[in-house]
C-alpha cells in the first residue's frame, strides 16, 4: 500500500500542479476572454437598445412630420377649392357682365333701328301723302315744296298733345 499511497500522492500532487499551471496560464486567460465576451455582448445589447430607442424617436418624428404634411395638404386642398370657387364666381360675374353688355348693345341697336324705321316710315308716309295729294289735285307740285309741307305737318302732329 505503500506503493499505492505514493501513486495516489503523486497523482494528487501532479493533478494540483496541472491545476495550478492551468489556472495561471489557461484558466485566467479563458476567464478574461469570457469576461471580455460578456462585456462585448452587454455592450452590443446596450447599442441595440440605443438603436431601438433612436429608431422609435425617428419613427415618432416621422409620424409627426406625416401629420404636419397631412395638415398642410388639407390646407392646400381647401385653398385650391376656395380658389376654384372664386374663379367660378369671377367667371360667372364676367359672363353676366358680358350678357348685360350684349343686352345693352342689342337694346341700343334696336333703338337705332327703330329710329331708322321711324325715319323711313316718315319718308314713306310723306311719299304716300304727296302721291295722294297729287291725285287729289291732279297736278304736280314741286317735290321739295310737298316734302317741306308734309314734314311741317307731321312735326306739328308730333307737338300736339292729342296726336
Amino acid at each position: 500500500m505503500n506503493r499505492d499511497f505514493s501513486v495516489v500522492l503523486t497523482t494528487i500532487i501532479g493533478f494540483l500542479i496541472v491545476v495550478a499551471i492551468l489556472k495561471k496560464f489557461a484558466w485566467e486567460p479563458i476567464l478574461s476572454l469570457l469576461d471580455e465576451r460578456r462585456e462585448t455582448i452587454r455592450k452590443d445589447f446596450a447599442d441595440a437598445e440605443t438603436a431601438r430607442t433612436d429608431a422609435e424617436e425617428i419613427k415618432h418624428d416621422f409620424e409627426l412630420k406625416i401629420g404636419e404634411i397631412k395638415v398642410i395638404e388639407r390646407e392646400r386642398i381647401q385653398e385650391a377649392a376656395k380658389a376654384g370657387e372664386n374663379l367660378a364666381t369671377r367667371i360667372k360675374t364676367e359672363a353676366q357682365d358680358k350678357a348685360e353688355a350684349t343686352l345693352s348693345k342689342a337694346q341700343t341697336d334696336i333703338e337705332v333701328e327703330a329710329q331708322k324705321a321711324q325715319v323711313e316710315l316718315r319718308d314713306t308716309v310723306v311719299d304716300l301723302a304727296i302721291g295722294a295729294a297729287e291725285k287729289l289735285l291732279n297736278e304736280k307740285l314741286d317735290d321739295e315744296t310737298h316734302r317741306r309741307l308734309i314734314s311741317d305737318y307731321i312735326a306739328d302732329l308730333g307737338e300736339t298733345p292729342n296726336a
